[in-house]
């Protein structure tokens, strides 16, 4: 196994933890986005601190927040033996402005109200 699949695995985890976490304890959406930032953020921070490790960061760090975004997106359909909603069952008409949302907080911080 490469590092890079080592780190890409293990932070998957982490956030997989954190996902269930958040749904279990019904946080709000701006803390789970936040989390997740932290966590991708230091992240590419590590991996651009040991190029020896990781050739692309911004690849990883890109990779790590299309999954994060992915599990937020079906983080609120029914779950099928305690795992998230496949990215087909996500409603198509609301998927669109939920990965608008997602990514306002990812960048920004705060939804306006």
């Amino acid at each position: 196994m490469k590092c890079i699949d080592s780190i890409e695995g293990t932070v998957k985890s982490i956030l997989n933890c954190m996902h269930l976490v958040c749904i279990e304890e019904g946080l709000d959406d701006s803390e789970y986005v936040r989390n997740a930032k932290a966590v991708i953020e230091g992240t590419r921070q590590f991996a651009s601190s040991n190029p020896e490790v990781v050739d692309d960061p911004q690849l990883l760090e890109h990779v790590l927040f299309v999954y994060s975004r992915s599990l937020w997106l079906t983080g609120n359909q029914p779950a099928v033996q305690g795992q998230p909603a496949t990215p087909e069952q996500v409603d198509a008409e609301n998927e669109e402005y939920q990965t608008y949302y997602f990514d306002y907080l990812y960048h920004r911080g705060l939804y306006p109200r």
